[in-house]
């Protein structure tokens, strides 16, 4: 069983963003804000949890 994303604690708030028509690489920096220096993620893994996790779901 694969590991579960650090992202998917914030996947409502990452929806919602979407949902509102804010763009994927501005709610990048708003969720990479919100984490460490240690617990950054890089543009390509958000958006492939965009994509595979938000985008699939809301349609």
């Amino acid at each position: 069983m694969a590991a579960k994303s650090k992202l998917e604690k914030f996947k409502k708030e990452i929806s919602d963003l979407i949902e509102k028509g804010v763009s994927v690489s501005s709610a990048h920096k708003i969720i990479n804000s919100s984490l460490s220096d240690e617990a950054k993620i890089s543009y390509n893994a958000f958006l492939h949890f965009v994509n595979k996790h938000i985008k699939d779901t809301n349609g």
